[in-house]
């Protein structure tokens, strides 16, 4: 037992790590919670929309009247461009540095009504996309009707065109409390996404410094005139290790129950959040307990620390969505656990343009645990020849 609280008495004299983790961690959710609130108005049903300064970008396979009139339209209420020849990586940066709102790709057979517009945006649910959204609803339904009235689909455009183009003060229109409880499902959400990224430099940079300390070969050396063992002190560091990922992890569930009351989405998939950030705890355990697991100062810790914790966050889809990600991206990114948390974590926000599949779920789940497995497994294989190395 008294191993046990030494753990974390080292742990205490060693809190720089979780100290500026901490501060990290806080200052996030102020700027999120207040990003968030700041969106959530500008959706309220009472906001008046100005998609203006919002650029609109096309590329149309289809080439038929509807699709030519739907292009026209949009062009009296904003710049539309025409991104065709452009290759989809490029699409996907344009989007994602802003250059374009709202992507629009209009596949073949749209005329016909054989397919859907597929679009991309900067920010899925702010005012402009959804506006945008109901403008071009408006005008395929429109335009639909006229056909339905015996109009052809070059007449029923014009007629369409004329129709809407009027001056009509359209609001988004939104279900009770979605201006209270929106901005909070995506400050939530957020959080839960950054909870990967958080763990990880918790667990590896805070803990870890603790953990290197006491595979300290002189601390080895005074326990090998006491009647402690080697392995019975590997083991303490491994259940301190343990339960301070679990003390997080705990306090990250409080926190997203502060935020997320009252929110649907915390009602909802309250069970998956708990589910996916306990599976991402036992994969952070494992990797802070198999990079502690080597011979390394404290400075090469941080150093690793911040390569893996932001090399997996930016492949993985924690700081840029994964949805934005080229496909060569993600194809490496499913290597990597925290893309399965990322990946579960999307199924909660519609945003995310991940649809929940209880199936997918669980392999999000269960490819997560085989990675804490296995690299707990490796790191007390490397302990084990550690140890032997020092009994020699």
């Amino acid at each position: 037992m008294h191993l046990f609280k030494n753990f974390f008495r080292l742990l205490k004299n060693n809190r720089t790590g979780i100290v500026i983790y901490g501060v990290i961690f806080i200052v996030m959710i102020i700027g999120v919670v207040a990003s968030s609130e700041s969106i959530a108005k500008g959706n309220s049903g009472d906001a008046k929309v100005d998609i203006s300064n919002t650029a609109v970008s096309y590329v149309d396979h289809d080439g038929s009247a509807l699709s030519k009139g739907l292009i026209s339209f949009l062009s009296s209420r904003t710049d539309v461009t025409d991104m065709e020849g452009r290759s989809d990586d490029s699409i996907r940066d344009m989007v994602f540095f802003g250059m374009s709102g709202y992507h629009m790709d209009i596949g073949k057979g749209f005329g016909e009504g054989k397919c859907e517009i597929t679009y991309l945006s900067d920010f899925a649910s702010s005012s402009s996309v959804v506006y945008i959204d109901n403008l071009i609803n408006d005008y395929i339904g429109t335009v639909r009707t006229y056909e339905k009235m015996g109009y052809t689909q070059e007449e029923a455009c014009k007629k369409a065109e004329d129709l809407l183009s009027g001056e009509t003060e359209i609001s988004v229109v939104s279900k009770e409390k979605t201006e209270t409880s929106g901005g909070k499902e995506m400050a939530v959400q957020m959080i839960n996404q950054y909870y990967c990224y958080l763990v990880i430099g918790f667990l590896c940079l805070g803990v870890g410094h603790t953990l290197i300390a006491n595979s300290d070969r002189k601390i080895g050396d005074r326990i090998e005139s006491s009647p402690v063992g080697r392995k019975k002190i590997s083991l303490i560091n491994t259940l301190g290790l343990v339960v301070s990922g679990m003390f997080l992890w705990i306090v990250f569930i409080v926190i997203n129950i502060a935020l997320g009351y009252g929110t649907q989405l915390l009602e909802k998939w309250w069970w998956l959040i708990l589910i996916n950030s306990f599976a991402t705890t036992l994969v952070a355990c494992a990797l802070a307990s198999l990079i502690t697991s080597f011979e390394i100062t404290s400075d090469t810790l941080s150093m690793i620390t911040n390569i893996v914790s932001l090399g997996m966050s930016f492949i993985c889809g924690v700081f840029v969505p994964q949805h934005i990600l080229g496909k060569g991206v993600l194809a490496v990114a499913r290597f990597l656990p925290m893309y399965w948390s990322v990946y579960a974590n999307n199924m909660t926000y519609p945003g995310a343009h991940t649809d929940y599949d209880f199936r997918m779920f669980l392999i999000c789940i269960g490819v997560q645990l085989l990675y804490a497995a296995a690299l707990a497994a490796i790191a007390a294989y490397v302990k084990a020849s550690r140890l032997g190395k020092i009994a020699k």
